[in-house]
């Protein structure tokens, strides 16, 4: 991410500790990668080593979440969601992808292998791209 963008998440989460998660180690990455089958985008990445999962306008599941979401990691939502949709059939691309976020009506938001951030409305079957990158979600939906 560009360091513009990373302070000022440092900023917004230094005001309010329900929104900030704690860092992860880099190995706490590289094992969930290696148990989804997935590479993390590097920003992704990067935003997890320093904030976890955190709230900065969108909340960003991973590890170490903040007070205002569930303990649900990256893992365990990319896992769960995987295997209900196989079971339907649905969303084929979730099952190379991992799963960063869920909508208010439970649509998942996730980033596939080629670093672009979709979100599958289950009530509809159908797939939207949401941003190109996730530094842009983040741009996009950054508190002010």
């Amino acid at each position: 991410m560009k360091q513009e963008l990373i302070d000022k998440i440092k900023v917004i989460l230094s005001d309010d500790d329900l929104f900030a998660g704690k860092s992860v180690n880099e190995e706490t990455i590289k094992n969930a990668e290696t148990e989804l089958n997935v590479k993390f985008d590097n920003d992704y990445a990067q935003f997890l080593s320093l904030f976890g999962g955190s709230y900065t306008g969108f909340p960003v599941y991973g590890f170490n979440n903040c007070e205002m979401l569930s303990e649900e990691t990256v893992i365990d939502l990319t896992k769960d969601f995987r295997s209900n949709y196989l079971v339907d059939n649905r969303c084929e691309l979730i099952q190379s992808s991992y799963v960063i976020s869920v909508s208010g009506n439970g649509d998942p938001v996730f980033i596939s292998p080629d670093n672009k951030v979709w979100i599958y409305y289950h009530d509809d079957d159908e797939t939207e791209e949401v941003n190109k990158s996730f530094e842009e979600l983040i741009e996009e939906n950054l508190m002010e």
